[in-house]
């Protein structure tokens, strides 16, 4: 029976890193930042130094023996955007406005040997209501704005918790 099993298990294919991008922002959700703020951190750079380490995998420079089952890894973030909660409106009526941390991601499998697409995939991940109203609610949310609420570290939790989730999906796929 285990000599059956070995028979018709499939041998997995070796995955290389292909390229990972970073799609810039525009004006609009930049603007959750608090970007005049000397403070304020650049996402962009923090989120692409992030993927470096998390799809740790060798470049597909580095193929040798390319076989028909060899895979390639393209990486992007398409959207991303820190958190805010503003008040707009005239005295005396006043609407809330605002838009929680989120992160989309997409990747494609390709086969090295065609460059044909084996599989693609995305995941958009989001700040829970609970975290976005209790962090939106603090003394610095409401009152002093002498930092974003949001930080580098904040949304390298969130981009942590969207790779994962890819990173989940593509190992079923395989």
């Amino acid at each position: 029976m285990l000599f059956v099993r070995k028979f018709f298990k499939k041998e997995k294919p070796r995955v290389y890193l292909d390229s990972i991008f970073v799609v810039p922002r525009g004006e609009l959700t930049s603007s959750d930042e608090w970007g005049f703020l000397a403070s304020a951190e650049s996402f962009e750079e923090s989120i692409r130094a992030e993927l470096g380490e998390i799809f740790n995998l060798p470049h597909i420079s580095t193929a040798s023996e390319v076989t028909r089952r060899d895979l390639g890894l393209q990486v992007a973030v398409v959207g991303y955007r820190g958190g805010e909660l503003v008040d707009a409106g005239l005295h005396p009526i006043s609407v809330p406005i605002f838009w929680k941390p989120k992160i989309e991601i997409h990747s494609r499998l390709f086969y090295l040997d065609s460059q044909k697409t084996f599989k693609k995939y995305n995941v958009v991940e989001r700040f829970s209501w609970s975290d976005f109203v209790g962090r939106s609610m603090t003394l610095n949310g409401l009152f002093f704005r002498y930092k974003p609420l949001y930080n580098n570290k904040d949304m390298e939790h969130l981009l942590l918790k969207a790779c994962l989730r890819l990173v989940e999906k593509m190992k079923s796929s395989l």
